[in-house]
């Protein structure tokens, strides 16, 4: 009987630790708004998000990046883009997003 009681115990402790490494991520960037020029690169940080180990950018113009947290992009064109990142968990099946206004004269 006692056997059977830690072999229950063991499958709890293994479930919850499992659930724990699968929370959901909380995505952030490194603030609200960013200015630029048309042409020169603009610098994005998600390095702040939590519980994320994939990123994706959509930087608003059509763009769209996987390389990682922080990430860089050219704006070609004058006018205000609404840029996105996407954090997702390791098996990426679970994601949060955030936005971030980018005005490019």
């Amino acid at each position: 009987m006692k056997t059977k009681s830690i072999l229950i115990t063991g499958a709890c402790i293994a479930i919850l630790g499992l659930a724990s490494c699968m929370k959901k991520p909380m995505a952030c960037v490194d603030s609200e708004s960013k200015t630029g020029t048309a042409g020169q690169a603009v610098s994005f940080d998600a390095s702040c998000s939590m519980n994320a180990q994939h990123y994706e950018w959509d930087f608003g113009d059509g763009a769209t990046d996987m390389s990682g947290a922080s990430v860089s992009h050219v704006y070609n064109n004058k006018g205000s883009y609404t840029a996105k990142v996407k954090a997702m968990t390791k098996n990426m099946k679970k994601e949060s997003s955030k936005s971030i206004t980018v005005s490019i004269n």
